[in-house]
């Protein structure tokens, strides 16, 4: 009997690094809701579980009683859709593969091995 293999990978920081247009579209809704902005290497710091978790690990980092203050959930739920929003439009800008993934998922294709990406 032949053993297949399928390999799953997350997207962010594992096939690409997203870092840099994480950083910009966290920036522009930090900025427009008066919060402090990031650069790339804090956002590598709290980035994974997706954009609610992203701004909620920033606030709450840089301030436990700032974050308190946003009471009103829809004001939190409009600052995560500005960062959806802004980040879908500007995902590519400046995002690049992660060096070797290319020749390594070239390498598994070549060795019949069955590949999927989850992410959130």
């Amino acid at each position: 009997m032949t053993q297949k293999f399928t390999i799953l990978f997350d997207l962010d920081g594992t096939l690409v690094d997203t870092a840099p247009d994480l950083m910009k579209a966290h920036n522009y809704v930090m900025k427009k809701f008066g919060y402090k902005t990031k650069t790339t290497d804090e956002i590598r710091a709290i980035v994974g579980k997706g954009a609610r978790t992203l701004i909620g690990r920033s606030i709450w980092g840089q301030a436990k009683k700032e974050f308190s203050k946003i009471e009103d959930q829809n004001v939190k739920d409009e600052m995560v859709k500005e960062f959806i929003d802004y980040y879908g439009k500007n995902i590519i800008n400046e995002s690049k593969l992660v060096n070797g993934v290319e020749e390594f998922l070239k390498w598994c294709s070549s060795k019949k091995i069955s590949m999927g990406v989850c992410t959130n």
